[in-house]
């Protein structure tokens, strides 16, 4: 599957590949994705990882407004995996691609294919110390 959303604004420098997703949220119009979001080295919220962090992540959420049809395959066979630290996720975003008319969104949790305005991402401010 070919992977076009680093040409979506607001998607430079992140690597949704290597990222988690921790929860898929459908709603009447609404498709968000909760990520435990991978940022590149060039994106402005990256920061050198800590002792002990393989990388920089950080939590945040692509949303795709104005679902006017969504179809998911696969749903049924959704199985989190947990960390030693008891935190569930369902693995990666294997691709996410702008289609002719939509997207289509493919994981360990199944195939999205959607048409919606375009997505968002935003990301949760960093936390204090």
């Amino acid at each position: 599957m070919h992977n076009n959303y680093p040409r979506f604004p607001g998607f430079e420098n992140v690597s949704l590949e290597d990222s988690y997703v921790l929860d898929i949220a459908v709603h009447p119009g609404v498709l968000t994705l909760k990520l435990d979001l991978l940022l590149l080295p060039g994106h402005p919220g990256y920061w050198a990882p800590l002792p002990g962090e393989r990388a920089c992540f950080r939590q945040a959420r692509v949303v795709f407004p104005s679902v006017r049809d969504l179809h998911w395959a696969g749903q049924s066979v959704i199985r989190p995996a947990i960390d030693m630290s008891g935190s569930a996720d369902f693995g990666s975003v294997d691709s996410l691609s702008s289609l002719h008319d939509g997207y289509k969104i493919l994981g360990d949790w199944g195939e999205i294919i959607l048409r919606s305005d375009p997505p968002s991402l935003s990301i949760d401010p960093a936390p204090t110390t």
